[in-house]
């Protein structure tokens, strides 16, 4: 993700099972309620709570997934610390690979073994992958599935139906809901002292970020594959804040994330220009307007920052790493 409204990091890299109905929770909760609506059967979708598939499935989901209820009907909601994890979510993923267990994560999505979008990736790459089906979670036997802020709720129901309690991760938008969504989840795996240690790690980095109040504020704007800005009420616009950045993008009058042309870009006088990527990724249609000769030409009078969106995507404790990266290059434009 989104941070700032999910649909950007949409977009980008994170993905759901279905594209079901958007919830989001700026503080992060994990929800394990025995409740879930219904809905529409599980298909691909580019949006947040589980995996974009390799492959087209064998069998539809909700079907494969009730073939395996006999697999897992010795399962029970109530448990004190889960040993058979299964996460069907990029930033679950990676959250619980850092608070769990080693061994207890069976399964995690293939997005989170690619390291130009996942923070934990020599990690994930020692498990087996899933392209976030249900049925692929029921296989493992879960005591604890992981799904994300757009997972189709049929997809929750079915899993609780046959016996697999559900930890729903959240899309923080402040630091603050950063705290709760890795406390929630370090609770809901049994680790909440692991949880503390990695606010606490976390908190640390942020600490040691100093801005110097007597230096004026630079004026910077993110900008995003298919042209998407960061507006305001948005975790990365936070990120610009703790850094000593002032967002541009708040003045334009749009939402926590919406496109801007070029032309805007280059007319509202940012002294540093982000663009939300990895230099070591692939070309892609997205990314083009990034490789704009406008964006070569805006570099000879502002700072052109790359970074990556695994950074502040998923809203986890890698944000301290994106505000770092963010004040060094501040103070470098100031020199």
């Amino acid at each position: 993700m989104t941070d700032g409204g999910a649909r950007r990091e949409a977009r980008s890299f994170n993905s759901a099972t279905t594209a079901g109905p958007v919830r989001r929770s700026d503080a992060g909760t994990i929800s394990r309620s025995s409740r879930a609506s219904g809905g529409a059967p599980l298909h691909p979708s580019p949006l947040r709570g589980g995996a974009f598939p390799r492959k087209v499935g064998r069998g539809g989901g909700f079907a494969g997934a009730l073939l395996l209820t006999g697999l897992i009907a010795t399962l029970s909601p109530a448990f004190a610390k889960p040993l058979r994890v299964v996460s069907l979510n990029l930033c679950a993923d990676e959250l619980a690979l850092r608070l769990a267990d080693p061994g207890v994560v069976k399964s995690v999505t293939w997005l989170s073994q690619d390291p130009r979008s996942a923070n934990m990736a020599t990690e994930a790459a020692a498990l087996p992958a899933n392209d976030g089906h249900v049925e692929e979670a029921l296989a493992y036997r879960p005591d604890l599935v992981l799904v994300g802020p757009f997972a189709d709720p049929a997809s929750i129901a079915l899993l609780r139906q046959v016996g697999a309690p559900v930890a729903e991760v959240g899309a923080p938008q402040t630091f603050d809901g950063v705290r709760r969504q890795i406390r929630d989840l370090a609770a809901a795996l049994g680790e909440p002292e692991r949880g503390e240690r990695l606010v606490a790690d976390m908190d640390a980095r942020l600490a040691r970020v100093a801005i110097d109040p007597s230096r004026s504020r630079l004026k910077a704007v993110v900008l995003r594959p298919n042209g998407f800005t960061v507006g305001p009420g948005s975790l990365v616009d936070e990120i610009l804040a703790r850094a000593g950045l002032d967002n541009l993008a708040a003045r334009l009058d749009i939402a926590a994330d919406d496109q801007v042309p070029l032309e805007t870009v280059a007319l509202l006088g940012a002294d540093i220009l982000i663009l939300d990527r990895d230099e070591a990724s692939a070309p892609s249609l997205a990314d083009a307007i990034l490789d704009h000769p406008a964006i070569a030409a805006l570099a000879q009078r502002m700072t052109v920052v790359s970074l990556p969106a695994r950074l502040w995507t998923c809203g986890g404790p890698e944000v301290a790493e994106a505000v770092e990266r963010l004040a060094a290059a501040a103070a470098a434009a100031t020199q």
